[in-house]
């Protein structure tokens, strides 16, 4: 009976250990793909931004600027497409809503005027801001998750082991007690 509670203990821990190691792996995962990948969408938008100002406010003749902002506002929102069909929370996805939008307004004054006013990329900019910030937030988020589920792991790899001692020292002292347990 001791016997077979040993060993019923020892695959649970073994259980137990493998379910932790997959959901640690999956933290890990989910921390690379939807949160440092994301962050580097997030800073290639930035710097199209960036380089759409300069190039408006740049003495470059009017063809070679229309040219440039057209690829950079292109290159923009490919890069959007691709960070929208990532695993976005709610606030993420209520500020990307909201950066598209003030991006088309910016795309839109392009048609119009080519001497457009640095409020419109400074709006750009702070969402984008924003949503670096979230991910930021997210990341840390996760790492306390997986902080947690190594502490639960460790926690419960010492909960066996102690378990285990005491049922070798119960067999041990029935094994030498001299007792019989038949008659």
């Amino acid at each position: 009976m001791v016997l077979l509670a040993l060993c019923l203990l020892v695959l649970l821990s073994n259980y137990l250990d493998r379910l932790h190691t997959t959901n640690v792996k999956n933290s890990i995962s989910t921390m690379y793909e939807d949160r440092l990948i994301v962050e580097d969408y997030i800073l290639k938008m930035t710097t199209n931004v960036y380089q759409i100002r300069e190039l408006l406010n740049s003495d470059i003749e009017y063809s070679q600027k229309d040219i440039a902002v057209s690829n950079l506002t292109l290159d923009f929102k490919n890069i959007f497409i691709v960070y929208s069909k990532t695993r976005l929370t709610k606030t993420e996805k209520a500020t990307a809503v909201e950066l598209i939008a003030n991006f088309r307004k910016l795309e839109r004054i392009l048609l119009n005027n080519k001497n457009v006013p640095v409020i419109y990329t400074d709006k750009i900019l702070s969402n984008l801001n924003k949503l670096s910030a979230i991910q930021l937030n997210e990341s840390k988020l996760i790492m306390e998750q997986v902080e947690s589920q190594y502490a639960t792991i460790k926690t419960s790899s010492h909960f066996a082991f102690a378990i285990i001692i005491i049922i070798l020292m119960v067999l041990q002292v029935l094994v030498f007690s001299g007792d019989s347990l038949i008659p």
